[in-house]
């Protein structure tokens, strides 16, 4: 399932999405951005994605069809980085490093170290 929220202001349109970016719900994203952009002339589009907790491949190459488009992407858990930094390669525009389009939303603080998780299977975690 997801949700849908459009926050419409002078300066910018935003989809905040949650829940699970696949099957059908890919196609009524696909509409929703469609059927905005004959309105959002001249303001940033922002794609939330800070509350999505999966995206299948169809709704991956939405995003990065999204992104390559001007649409800012925004994501907060490493799962969803990952597709948002992938379907910024894929759109060839820009980098996420150095404020580029794509805009990270992090939980940890400024000083924390990021934490990298090895499976206990991997061959490092011995």
């Amino acid at each position: 399932m997801l949700k849908i929220t459009i926050h419409d202001s002078a300066s910018e349109f935003r989809f905040h999405l949650e829940g699970r970016l696949s099957g059908p719900w890919v196609e009524e994203l696909r509409q929703c951005w469609q059927t905005a952009t004959s309105t959002t002339s001249g303001r940033t589009t922002i794609l939330d994605l800070c509350d999505v907790d999966f995206i299948d491949p169809a709704g991956q190459r939405l995003v990065a069809e999204m992104h390559a488009r001007g649409v800012r992407l925004q994501a907060a858990t490493p799962l969803i980085q990952a597709i948002v930094e992938e379907a910024s390669r894929a759109s060839g525009c820009g980098t996420v490093a150095g404020g580029g389009t794509v805009e990270r939303k992090l939980a940890r603080s400024a000083n924390a170290a990021p934490s990298h998780h090895v499976p206990e299977h991997h061959p490092r975690a011995r």
